[in-house]
């Protein structure tokens, strides 16, 4: 809305403070936007809803069809007999999607990186971090990680089809989130896909991000030394299901629990 027409947006902001305390009802995506139209405009009959993807919702690590000669891949291995199981000696998998774009900073997540490149110990595995996504900062920040000389972090780039997304989600052992809100009224929808495929989310602190990263499902970070450690911290417990990294994994499965169906089947009461 930067480059709109000064008049064309007072006559809409107009037009819904004005029209939208005639409405049936109004969804809302967070309790914190129910508050400030209920508050500022005025508006009766809020109701709060968050819809998950239904197309995520039986996703978690995806391994190789046993029956198929794949060879081994960077995270699986072929045992005796034809399974295939996660390897022993796996990086950790992080994901982050984006549209490449101002509004997110991923200047944090290189640094995040970065620290744990040097901090990192003998013991904590190497990370593979990609971000996927299509916009116009891909090629500067492409030009950023060329510039760093990392040793136990490799940092790729990709865009997926929407058949492969979900896929890559579920496989990941953890999703970052760099969504800033700039009303702090809205939450980004990449989490809800990271959570809807059982994966955990590290995601950058906003007023109302904690409706949906609830310490329970994730972690919330306000700057990339926050962040750095939270990876370090998980990385060092992957494939366990005691502490915190296992919780944060019963957390997402839980959230997933309520799928679109569940969601569809109780805002269906507004139409009744």
């Amino acid at each position: 809305m930067s480059d709109a027409n000064p008049s064309c947006v007072l006559a809409v902001a107009l037009f819904e403070r004005v029209f939208g305390k005639t409405a049936y009802a109004h969804l809302c995506v967070t309790n914190a936007m129910a508050s400030d139209l209920r508050g500022s405009w005025g508006v009766r009959y809020l109701w709060t809803r968050l819809l998950a993807d239904p197309q995520f919702s039986s996703l978690r690590v995806v391994l190789p069809d046993s029956r198929q000669d794949a060879a081994d891949t960077l995270l699986t291995s072929r045992q005796k007999g034809g399974t295939v199981a996660l390897r022993k000696d796996r990086p950790m998998l992080v994901v982050s999607s984006t549209s490449w774009t101002a509004d997110e900073d991923f200047s944090i997540l290189l640094e995040a990186l970065a620290i744990y490149d040097t901090a990192a110990a003998a013991h904590l595995p190497p990370v593979v971090a990609l971000v996927t996504g299509k916009g116009p900062l891909r090629g500067f920040f492409e030009a950023e990680v060329a510039k760093l000389s990392l040793s136990r972090v490799k940092i790729v780039t990709a865009w997926l089809s929407a058949e492969d997304y979900p896929l890559v989600l579920g496989s990941a052992d953890l999703g970052v989130s760099l969504h800033t809100s700039s009303s702090g009224l809205d939450l980004p929808m990449k989490v809800v896909d990271m959570l809807g495929c059982g994966t955990p989310v590290c995601a950058f602190r906003f007023s109302c991000i904690d409706e949906l990263v609830d310490g329970q499902n994730g972690l919330v970070f306000g700057n990339a030394s926050e962040l750095a450690l939270q990876i370090q911290d998980l990385a060092g417990q992957l494939g366990r299901l005691d502490g915190r990294y296992g919780q944060l994994l019963q957390g997402a499965a839980q959230f997933r629990e309520t799928d679109w169906d569940a969601n569809y089947t109780r805002a269906l009461e507004l139409f009744k």
